[in-house]
Formats: C-alpha cells, structure tokens, sequence
C-alpha cells in the first residue's frame, strides 16, 4: 500500500470477533476497526495504522452493532501499483434498515495512514448508491463477502461483493453478487452486473435461504490468464441430498468481464459431506493453468458436527470439473483425527510454501485441543493436495515454542504473503486471543520450507500488539485479507 516494494498486511483487530454488546476497549475500535501493518525486513517496517468508521471518507460513524471489517479484500483498483482496500460492514443499518450493508473503498497511499478516499472513484458502495442494481433493503447483508481479481484482463483490479440476505422477488435470503470494474479512476458503477440464481445461464432457481453470495473466491481456474469468480450459495438445497446444502457457481471471465453464459457448477451432490459449505479458495494445487477450487464443508458425511471438511474441486478449461477429493482430520495423512468442534478448514490460505511454483494450502483447526487452535499444512503436486503427508503445527511447535493456552484462537486469520520482502512468501498466523485476552492478540510470522516431503516450519517470529503499535485497544484479529476465514455462522470466538 505505501509503495516501498514489500507487502503490507490488512486484517480487523480482534474488536471484530466480540460478542454484539461487549465494550469495546476504545472508542476506536466501536463496532470494528482494521489494521494496516507494514511490510518490512523485519516486519512490521513502520507502526501500523488503524482505520474505522470515523476515518476520513469512510463518514459512515461508528455503531456498537456494527461489523466493519467482517471482510476484506485487496487490489489495485484504480493502476497507481499501490494496493487498495476493500472493507464490508454487512450489519451496518442505513436509513433506518437494520443490516442492510456496505462496503467502503480506499486507496493506497506512500504515507499513514497508508489509506484514503479518491475523488472521483467509489468509496462507499451500498444498494442505494447511484447506477448499483437492486434495492437496500433490512438484512442483505451487501459486503459480506468480497473478492478481488481481474476479471476483464485489462490490468485493473476488480471487485465482487456478496449479499447473502438479499431477497429476490418474495424470496427472502435468496441472496446475490454484484460485479464493480476497475479503471484508471479506481472502482466505478459503469457496467455493474449483479446476478442470482434466476439468472436463466445459472444452474438452479433462487429459492428462499440459498444464501448466494455467502463466500467469495477469484482465481483463473479456466486458464485464459483472467480471473474466475467462484460463488457460494451456503444454504443450497441439492434434490437427492439429505443433511447437506451448499453449491458453487463459477463465473466465467471474458474480455468484457466476468459472464454468467457457460458458467460451470460443483454442489453437494458431487461430494460426500454433511452440513453447510460455508467458505472457500482458489489456488493453483496441482500445478498447470488451471486453478482448483477449496470449499470447506461443516463435516464428511457421518462425521462429528462441526468437525470440518474440506472439498477440493479440480479446475480445468471448461469450468470446475466434477473431480472432487473429501479430505478431513480422518484422511490418512492429515494429523489429529475428526473431533466434533474442531473446525477444520475453518481458515485456509494459499501460497507456495515451498519453493515449487505450486501453491500449497495452510489449513486452521480452529477449535483444535480445548479451542486453542492449530494448523495443517498440505502440499501441492501433479496429482492435487498431498493429503498423505499433511504437517500439523501448534504454538508449541519448534521454532515456535510459545505457549499453548486455552482459547488462544491460533489459526483463525491465516495469509500466505512476503512481508519481509526477501523474494519467499511467509505463513501469517493470526491468535486473536493469545495469552487468553483479545486485548493479548498476537501474529505470528513463519517461515516454511520442504523436508522429505512434507512442509516444516524453520522460522518464526511473534508480533504482539504492542509490537505492531496501533491506536486499537485489541491486538491482531481475523480475517487477514486474501485468506478465508468462517465468519457468518457465529462461530468466531472460542470463548
């Protein structure tokens, strides 16, 4: 974001993850805040800064019941190669409409606060903002999700935005995505599409509690060197399927941008799981042009509730493919075994953690030994996900060796990035509640390589909050921008 040639971190404070009435421990932090943390070669390279409701430009004020930051999504929006922001507040009530939602746009800049509005360009989105198609209505939620990529391959980094709760027709919680271009004036409403599932190219029909729009993930799955945009309807109801809902739409890019015409779709019905898809990535797994697609599922199917599972959906020319692999804490391979409440794949990040030029994945168990947290990263390769050689890591693990507490939350935000701008991306793991206090919240930066053929972590650094040094009175939270992370099923805090 500041131009020094070394990424920057964007993530909410660990204000985002109290329970709707808590105090918050400053009057910054009301109703969510975000820091932005500069790279450095030994990170953070400059005191980071805090963004809220009251910055300049954002103008919406600040509300306890607010979600500012509930997520957050990088890009270069308007092609001034610094890195812009995207922030949505799906619980932010306007015009007397509780939840209707917004998402607040800024733009990098060389100095603190690293952020700003730009004239001219959208810095604040929500349903009743000029040109937006639809209506603002109580409980849509729009900015839920978000998702960067260039979908028209023009250079410019685009921006979806999902509204989970927006009804269609008499349809309540359908849910919809909207589509914003950018350009050399940063984002615009020029161009606007915002589809459902009545959408006649889309597979299925809106229905009540679809929840399209729940989670989002950009990615060049199809292999034309633009990217796809994967969307998820968490409460999608598959004929033939009991127990399970959940189903991805794939967008197709194009030159004109992202197109609904040949889109391609995966469901439940293609996997073996039980409960609700409630999030999802895009990375380049096995290798190739082609990305794959990550979904995480509430559990395998006959698992204990809420154990977590993973469904890796390969990519390949013509859209997702049907060739999906089930992998949870019971697959041979993966460390600990499924235990109802541990979350797995409740955060995942993808990067390539060791050196291959195939992305990798880092798994959150966020629930993992009495709420404490811990990690599971699997390799990339030919064939996909190596799940038979899976590396699990704690806070006691070497070189780690912190001290592993009840309730720490380790892995809850979780971001593959080269903060230290040596040319090799690093882990950032996120424990919002480490030392048993949100105001104790700490990063921990790791560095990761091959052993044998499994990934070990060879270094690590621990940044408090005093470390960072922000006006917040809470440390590091969750999400990390550019990871995943479940945040609309209330099961953010361990506490």
């Amino acid at each position: 974001m500041n131009g020094d040639g070394i990424a920057d971190l964007v993530l909410s404070t660990g204000a985002r993850l109290t329970y709707s009435g808590d105090t918050a421990l400053l009057p910054n932090d009301l109703g969510g805040s975000v820091q932005v943390i500069p790279g450095g070669t030994t990170p953070p390279g400059a005191p980071a800064a805090l963004v809220n409701q009251n910055t300049t430009g954002v103008g919406l004020g600040m509300e306890a019941d607010d979600k500012f930051g509930a997520a957050l999504a990088t890009g270069d929006f308007n092609g001034d190669a610094l890195a812009d922001v995207a922030i949505g507040n799906p619980d932010e009530s306007l015009n007397g409409l509780d939840n209707a939602g917004s998402v607040s746009i800024l733009y990098g800049q060389r100095t603190a606060p690293y952020l700003r509005t730009l004239s001219g360009a959208l810095n604040t989105i929500n349903q009743d903002t000029a040109d937006v198609p639809g209506g603002m209505e109580a409980g849509d939620l729009f900015g839920a999700a978000l998702a960067s990529g260039d979908f028209n391959g023009d250079g410019y980094a685009d921006l979806a935005v999902g509204a989970p709760g927006e009804a269609i027709e008499t349809k309540a919680r359908a849910g919809a995505v909207w589509i914003f271009y950018g350009g050399g004036a940063g984002l615009t409403t020029r161009n606007v599409i915002a589809p459902n599932q009545d959408d006649e190219n889309l597979a299925g029909v809106a229905e009540a509690d679809d929840l399209m729009g729940f989670a989002l993930a950009a990615g060049d799955v199809t292999g034309d060197n633009r990217d796809d945009l994967a969307v998820l309807s968490a409460g999608e109801v598959i004929n033939g399927t009991t127990g399970a809902t959940g189903a991805v739409h794939l967008l197709h890019s194009s030159a004109s941008g992202l197109t609904t015409a040949g889109s391609s779709y995966v469901s439940v019905g293609n996997a073996a799981t039980e409960g609700k898809w409630r999030s999802l990535v895009i990375g380049r797994f096995h290798g190739g042009a082609n990305a794959d697609l990550v979904v995480q599922a509430e559990r395998r199917r006959g698992g204990p509730a809420n154990s977590g599972a993973l469904v890796a959906v390969r990519g390949g020319a013509a859209g997702l493919t049907t060739t999906v692999q089930v992998i949870d804490q019971d697959t041979a391979g993966i460390p600990g075994s499924a235990e109802a409440n541990d979350l797995f794949g409740g955060s995942l990040a993808v990067g390539d953690l060791d050196g291959d030029s195939v992305d990798d994945l880092a798994v959150g168990v966020l629930r993992e030994n009495d709420r404490t947290g811990a990690l599971c990263l699997l390799r990339g390769g030919a064939a996909g996900l190596l799940t038979a050689a899976g590396t699990g890591v704690g806070e006691n693990t070497a070189p780690i060796n912190a001290t592993e507490q009840v309730g720490e939350g380790f892995g809850y935000g979780l971001r593959v990035l080269d903060i230290t701008g040596d040319g090799t991306p690093e882990l950032v793991v996120a424990a919002p509640w480490e030392n048993g206090s949100l105001q104790g919240g700490a990063l921990f930066v790791l560095s990761t390589a091959l052993s044998g053929t499994a990934l070990t972590v060879t270094g690590s650094r621990q940044l408090t909050r005093a470390d960072i040094g922000t006006a917040s009175g809470y440390g590091p939270g969750a999400p990390i921008a550019g990871g995943a992370h479940v945040l609309n099923d209330n099961l953010d805090s361990p506490r």
